[in-house]
């Protein structure tokens, strides 16, 4: 297999046949590099079944292939959207150890509005795209917490109601909490094999919240 180049535009399609960018010896492969810098050998890459989307995670406690819900790294390349981020998935061990942080722990708030403020990352349940069962999402824009209302119409937010509304969800409501950020498809393939580079700093300084979600990582 050629070494990653950059991504295609043929990658952002709904269908993997022709695709490569996942494999570990393309953009998989850089990434896995980037985060075993930091972390050592803990963290795999794997490419999901049938989906344009990588999957990043530490080996010994993620389930490939994903016949569960559990929180993960991800890239997507959508037909209209390259999307990379941290999910939480509901149903899940995770999920209910990151309500419980969030709850209970005010380090875990302060570190989720300072990812938002810090990087350009969008929070919010990826299961429709108004918002689904958060019914909304946020983003700081103009150095402000902003609430997007159905993911469209936007009000200045209090720090305290992003643990509210994620606590007001029911137990057995499908969940999938996203933060992620995102570039169209045209700009993505214009990184060429910077695409790793471009990536990394988000996927990085999102590993302590995934990790505080799946149980901590002592290195």
């Amino acid at each position: 297999m050629p070494a990653f180049t950059g991504f295609r535009e043929l990658d952002f399609s709904i269908n993997v046949r022709g695709t490569h960018w996942r494999h570990r010896r393309a953009l998989g492969g850089e990434l896995r590099k980037g985060l075993r810098k930091i972390y050592g050998r803990h963290y795999e890459t794997w490419g999901a079944p049938g989906v344009n989307c990588l999957h990043i995670a530490r080996r010994a406690v993620y389930q490939f292939p994903p016949r569960r819900a559990q929180a993960h790294l991800f890239v997507a390349a959508q037909p209209t959207v390259l999307r990379w981020g941290l999910r939480i998935q509901g149903d899940s061990e995770h999920w209910r150890r990151f309500r419980f942080r969030l709850e209970h722990d005010p380090a875990a708030l302060t570190m989720i509005v300072h990812l938002l403020s810090v990087y350009p990352l969008t929070l919010t349940d990826l299961t429709s795209n108004l918002g689904g069962a958060l019914g909304g999402c946020w983003r700081f824009e103009h150095d402000e917490l902003t609430w997007m209302e159905a993911c469209t119409l936007p009000s200045a937010s209090i720090l305290n109601d992003i643990p509210f509304r994620i606590a007001s969800i029911p137990e057995d409501v499908a969940v999938d909490l996203a933060f992620y950020a995102e570039v169209a498809p045209e700009k993505a393939v214009a990184w060429g094999d910077a695409a790793a580079e471009r990536l990394l700093p988000i996927l990085l300084a999102l590993v302590p919240l995934y990790e505080m979600c799946v149980g901590g990582l002592k290195v």
